[in-house]
């Protein structure tokens, strides 16, 4: 029985928009370490693409451009381009250094660049690109992590949400073209979801990533719900729950409809949820979504954006996207009364 492809491009860039500092602090630690983690984080994804418009159509490699603060006692900017490569490219470390030198000119920065390999070529490191000329000489040396190299035992011990990302993206690599043990994988992770810990939140977010990437055949899917169901039970000790399967999936639901519908002016994903009564759930991304965008919202923007009426926060899921700093958040929310 053939299994749906791994959406490992979308479980990744979904995870990068939710967890770069704890991929950072798992992977990269020595990066994690010099940034100024109560600053604004600012994503400068448009930026990057602008640099080049064809890595929205490209695929397997997802590209973050973010902004932060260094942690040295001055206010000093650094811009991290973070890479995530999921197929050998002969033509990755020029790629590398072409961005970092245009990242440099555009914002004359501090850039730091990271490359995660998530392919399956054990003997593919790029770490460096560079040439020499006539006594002129320019070489950039980046950081590399290759997923496959790290060691599981490590990773299941974790209780880093990226962890779980990974493990669950070694799974999927692991059982391509085996139903049966996708399966058991995937019923495996759900219940250490509950075993670890995790926040409401991020079991939302991982759950998410357990569907992109260890897909199953329709066939299976009331089989799985079915199980799921009863590894709650067995986990929590409760009849209800405030993660139940279905509310993870409604959650996933409306945030990937909110995500189209920014993406893609399609709105029916954020009014379905809206027509439901799930005006909170609708709220929770929004503020999300602007924390990503402006940095930490201070309080009286927060409630001011809770007291919008679904109507207007859609309006706003759709504008955030031209916002570059809170002043442009506050700049619409001063043009826009709250609900009545």
């Amino acid at each position: 029985m053939e299994l749906p492809p791994a959406d490992f491009d979308g479980a990744w860039k979904y995870a990068l928009d939710h967890y770069v500092a704890p991929l950072l602090e798992l992977l990269f630690p020595e990066v994690w370490r010099t940034v100024d983690w109560q600053q604004p984080v600012i994503f400068r994804d448009t930026e990057l693409h602008q640099l080049d418009p064809d890595v929205t159509r490209g695929k397997h490699r997802i590209d973050k451009l973010v902004q932060v603060q260094a942690l040295d006692g001055t206010p000093r900017t650094i811009f991290m381009h973070l890479e995530v490569q999921s197929q050998r490219d002969a033509s990755f470390a020029e790629r590398m250094f072409c961005y970092h030198a245009q990242i440099f000119v555009r914002e004359r920065h501090p850039v730091i660049s990271l490359a995660v390999l998530s392919d399956d070529q054990p003997g593919w490191h790029p770490r460096s690109f560079g040439y020499a000329e006539a006594g002129c000489v320019v070489r950039l040396d980046f950081p590399t992590v290759k997923l496959l190299d790290l060691d599981l035992a490590l990773l299941e011990a974790s209780r880093n949400p990226i962890a779980m990302v990974i493990l669950i993206h070694r799974d999927a690599q692991a059982t391509r073209g085996q139903p049966a043990e996708r399966l058991r994988r995937k019923l495996a992770r759900f219940r250490a979801f509950f075993r670890n810990g995790y926040s409401a939140a991020d079991m939302r977010r991982l759950y998410r990533v357990l569907d992109q990437l260890l897909r199953l055949n329709p066939s299976m899917h009331a089989t799985v719900r079915a199980t799921m169901r009863l590894i709650e039970q067995e986990e929590t000790q409760m009849d209800t729950f405030v993660t139940s399967i279905e509310e993870l999936a409604f959650a996933e639901g409306v945030e990937k409809g909110v995500e189209k519908g920014i993406e893609k002016g399609i709105e029916k994903g954020i009014e379905k949820g809206i027509e439901q009564g799930r005006h909170q759930t609708l709220q929770e991304v929004v503020l999300r979504l602007l924390t990503r965008r402006c940095g930490s919202l201070p309080e009286s923007v927060q409630h001011h954006v809770l007291a919008l009426s679904p109507e207007q926060l859609l309006d706003l899921s759709e504008t955030l996207l031209d916002f570059t700093s809170l002043d442009d958040l506050q700049a619409w929310l001063a043009r826009t009364g709250p609900s009545a």
